[in-house]
Parts: structure tokens; C-alpha cells; sequence
């Protein structure tokens, strides 16, 4: 999997972001641990440094508009709320004072949590640089006008011709970012036309875009790892193909050689014993069902499809009985 995050993704732990720093510390620990490729580039980098104070003086601004000063009419004050309220106001400007002597060092020293993370994922990853082939042609790619880029900004430029020479044809792309230029303006959730038909064409694969990381963690993270691995989902696919019993028992024996699975891949799992003779009609046989009893039993609570949880129920007695 090859994963693109965009520098406003990043700069949002600098201001009011609901996702959490740790969703971006497990995106690009999967980097760490091969489970995805996530593309940095030195363009984003900058950009980051560049903006990161403009966007925290925002982000302070906001926060300091906020009063904390409750307004309450006189005719309230007969009632015992009255006190508690004016109390709580009180004690919340003081709590304000107190939070921006902290941040303020924090800030001027680049002290952050959300600083330290960035920090650590800019020391530890693979940045790659802008070379000035790279300028021209995301300069060439701006004066004809094709996306991504706008106000004469040629950065998404040039994150975009960085990751069409660098993902292996036949990978998808996943983009994670706010940036409008990378969707399209009918389908708001879609990928912009243009770029995905050029990725199509180039790469011979697909486009997905995310708004959020939150968005993109939904789909590829269920809270434990992130769990994507291509030759195991290739396993999944001949799983449900399998047009035999030793053929199923084979290809069971090779996934007993990872140690874990996400939910979503137990889900893929179950629907091919469910749709797959060949896999279905031998749930009971002693490997397939210890397979099963290890990787779905321990995921029978989180299960939705009823067909699901028959299969593993049939498991259980047969494990019982045993």
C-alpha cells in the first residue's frame, strides 16, 4: 500500500484537528514495520516548517477569543446555579492563563508533542528531495494548467509528479488531504477526474482519496495495527477461489504463517468459508478449524453477518467436541 499525506494533514495537530497524534505516529510506523509505503517528500517537509507558526498563531488566537465569562442575567442570581456558574467561569480563565504560560515556552522552543512526533517521523523517514528535473516538469505541468495547483503554488505540483515516478506501477495511491485540488468538484468525496484518469493511464491502478486521516484509519486501521500486507491478500483471494480441498488446506497452512488479523481480514476470511465450497464444507477438518479457532473465535463479539457468526459457532462445537 502507498500512502500519500499532504502537509496541511500535518499541520492540523498545530491547530483544531479531531484526529489524534497517535493515528499519525501509527500511519507512518506501518512505514517502520512494512506494512505500507509512506511517501514524504521534501516539498511537504518545507511546507511544513514554512507554516508551522502562522498556523499555531491561529490556532492561539482562536483560543484566546474564547472568554471563558459567563454572562448571566440578574434575575438568575436568587438561584443556587447562579454562584456555581460564575465560580466555574472563574476558575476556566484562570485555567487559560495558566495553559498559554506553558504553551507559549512550548511554542518559542518548538516543544511540542505534536513538534516532537513530526520531528521524530522527518528524522526517521526517507524524505525525498525536489531535484530541478522534478521542478521543471512540475513547472511545465502548472503553465499548461493540469492539477494538482492553484494561486501559482507549484508544490502540489510537485508532490504529484515525485509520487508518479516513485509508486511501482500497478499500486494504488492513497492521498490523504484537505486540499480541494486533489478532488473532484461534482463528487466531493471522489478523486478530481483528471488525476485519476492520469493515474489510470501511467500507473495501471487506482486513485483513493481521504479528506481525513481519520478517514483513511477507518479503513486500513482497526485500532490494534495497521494491517496491510499484499501477498496476504492475495491469500484471501485464492481463498475464495480455491477449486479444491487440498488446494484450501494448502493455502491454510500459508496464512497460519501470520501472526495476526485485523477484523476487516477475518471478515474476508469468513466470507470465503461462506461462499467457497470447497472452504465451507471443511470448517471441521482439524487445521482449518484450529486456524479458524485462533484468528475468528477471540473476534466472534465484534462480528455483524449472522453467517459469519454461524461459521464460527460451528467451530466452537466442533473444538468442544474434540
Amino acid at each position: 500500500m502507498h500512502v500519500f499525506i499532504d502537509t496541511n494533514i500535518i499541520l492540523s495537530f498545530l491547530h483544531f484537528s479531531k484526529d489524534d497524534l497517535d493515528a499519525l505516529q501509527n500511519v507512518f510506523a506501518s512505514h517502520t514495520h512494512g506494512s505500507a509505503s509512506i511517501h514524504l517528500t521534501q516539498q511537504v517537509c518545507d511546507e511544513f516548517k514554512r507554516n508551522r507558526e502562522n498556523r499555531i498563531k491561529d490556532a492561539l488566537k482562536r483560543f484566546k477569543d474564547n472568554k471563558f465569562s459567563a454572562q448571566l442575567p440578574s434575575f438568575m442570581k436568587p438561584y443556587s446555579e447562579y454562584d456555581e456558574i460564575r465560580e466555574l467561569s472563574s476558575k476556566l480563565q484562570k485555567k487559560q492563563k495558566d495553559i498559554l504560560v506553558k504553551v507559549d515556552q512550548e511554542v518559542t522552543e518548538q516543544n511540542l508533542l505534536a513538534d516532537k512526533l513530526i520531528k521524530e517521523i522527518f528524522d526517521k523517514s526517507d524524505i525525498i528531495e525536489t531535484s530541478r528535473e522534478i521542478y521543471d516538469l512540475a513547472s511545465m505541468r502548472m503553465s499548461i494548467g493540469n492539477p494538482p495547483g492553484k494561486n501559482s503554488s507549484i508544490g502540489d505540483a510537485i508532490n504529484w509528479i515525485i509520487l508518479l515516478d516513485v509508486v511501482p506501477n500497478g499500486e494504488n495511491l492513497h492521498v490523504i488531504s484537505e486540499d480541494g485540488d486533489f478532488y473532484s468538484s461534482i463528487n466531493e468525496i471522489s478523486p478530481h477526474p483528471f488525476l485519476q484518469e492520469e493515474w489510470s493511464e501511467k500507473k495501471g491502478s487506482e486513485l483513493v482519496v481521504y479528506r481525513k486521516l481519520s478517514e483513511f484509519m477507518k479503513e486500513h486501521f482497526d485500532g490494534v495495527a495497521f494491517s496491510f500486507d499484499k501477498n496476504k491478500e492475495a491469500l484471501f483471494d485464492e481463498l475464495m477461489n480455491a477449486g479444491s480441498f487440498s488446494r484450501t488446506h494448502g493455502i491454510i497452512s500459508r496464512l497460519e504463517e501470520y501472526s495476526y488479523f485485523s477484523l476487516k481480514e477475518v471478515c474476508k476470511i469468513l466470507d470465503g468459508a461462506s461462499e467457497n465450497d470447497q472452504f465451507g464444507s471443511i470448517i471441521t477438518d482439524y487445521d482449518v478449524s484450529d486456524f479458524l479457532n485462533r484468528i475468528a473465535v477471540p473476534r466472534l463479539g465484534e462480528l455483524i453477518s449472522d453467517k459469519h457468526k454461524q461459521i464460527v459457532q460451528y467451530v466452537i462445537d466442533e473444538q468442544k467436541e474434540r
